[in-house]
């Protein structure tokens, strides 16, 4: 089962994966694990990506901001369709998605890229069985303390608050037109870890009761999830 856990930068996605899987894990007694862009670095699970020539924070902060339009765009695509191949969900196990195809189609459309453009390049990923969208204004991830980067403020490498408001204000309007298209739940983040982590274990329950595989694999272990 693929998850989605979809919003924009600094709206804590990264913690709740983190608690999702050991939760996971422990409650349902199946495994799970998380894919996020970084990890295409892992030489070892991707050799193909082995030609890169720097590391993540190289590419993501310095290198990518740099690119233009569609061959950013692009670029943003191909590692994300190296995750999703190169290790793909299996029949009994839950993986978490960091933000996934969704959140580069909203933040290439927010930069100027097609919209329609970027969803037929698109199609090819499989939906996840569950997308779940954290929304939050921007102001108060910066009044959280962010420490912003040049690509998410609109690929101003000043990384002044204003320009990351700016862009991340556009990424928000296309991730809650994405999630109003296709029927995704959205959760308002602006709340405590302890509340969200509750909401998104409901969901969870909710989509592993109607997987048949799964719900087979968590009865056959003998677990009970516990929120």
């Amino acid at each position: 089962m693929l998850i989605n856990i979809l919003g924009g930068d600094g709206c804590g996605k990264t913690t709740q994966i983190r608690l999702l899987e050991a939760w996971v894990r422990n409650e349902f007694g199946i495994s799970a694990r998380s894919l996020a862009k970084r990890d295409i670095f892992d030489k070892e699970h991707f050799p193909e990506c082995d030609f890169f020539g720097c590391n993540y924070e190289q590419l993501a902060h310095h290198f990518l901001p740099k690119m233009r339009d569609e061959c950013r765009a692009l670029w943003l695509i191909y590692m994300n369709a190296v995750l999703i191949k190169g290790q793909p969900a299996q029949a009994e196990e839950i993986v978490f998605l960091d933000g996934y195809w969704q959140k580069h189609f909203a933040t290439e459309a927010a930069l100027g890229v097609s919209r329609q453009w970027l969803k037929n390049v698109c199609l090819f990923f499989p939906e996840p069985e569950l997308t779940i969208l954290f929304d939050l204004d921007p102001r108060v991830i910066v009044a959280r303390g962010h420490l912003h980067h040049p690509y998410e403020s609109g690929c101003d490498y000043a990384c002044s608050d204003a320009s990351f408001i700016r862009h991340q204000d556009k990424v928000r309007a296309c991730l809650l037109e994405l999630a109003s298209e296709r029927g995704y739940p959205v959760l308002d983040v602006n709340r405590s870890e302890q509340e969200i982590f509750h909401e998104l274990c409901l969901y969870i329950l909710a989509a592993v009761s109607k997987d048949g595989v799964l719900a087979k694999a968590v009865n056959a272990g003998g677990q009970e999830a516990i929120i």
